[in-house]
């Protein structure tokens, strides 16, 4: 058996936010599991989970990629709907483009184009 990622989980405090946040940047939509979870199930590659918490502590949550077709596009898209950028745009030569950002909740997300 390989190993992989099967599930992604970040803990957000407004649960309707956090939602409303990665449905608008990332256009993924989410099904109620519980009361205080979400849960998005792509067709391919991990799930990625919202769990409704009373407090997020920075730097708890994992640090995950999403690889993006328009890296700059999607930064400016995430400040608009909230989130602050913790790393601006940097190059990796022969490989892509990478920034992080925070969402709402302070939890680094970080994003990558392919080059």
């Amino acid at each position: 058996m390989i190993h992989q990622v099967s599930h992604v989980e970040w803990f957000v405090t407004d649960l309707a936010r956090a939602e409303a946040f990665f449905t608008a940047l990332l256009g993924w939509r989410f099904e109620a599991f519980s009361r205080h979870y979400r849960l998005y199930t792509p067709e391919q590659g991990p799930c990625v989970g919202l769990m409704e918490v009373e407090t997020v502590y920075g730097g708890r949550s994992p640090m995950v990629y999403i690889q993006v077709a328009d890296l700059d596009a999607l930064l400016e898209r995430a400040v608009e709907l909230g989130a602050v950028v913790a790393t601006a745009r940097r190059e990796i030569p022969d490989y892509g483009s990478y920034a992080q950002l925070r969402d709402p909740d302070g939890n680094l997300l970080g994003l990558f184009q392919q080059g």
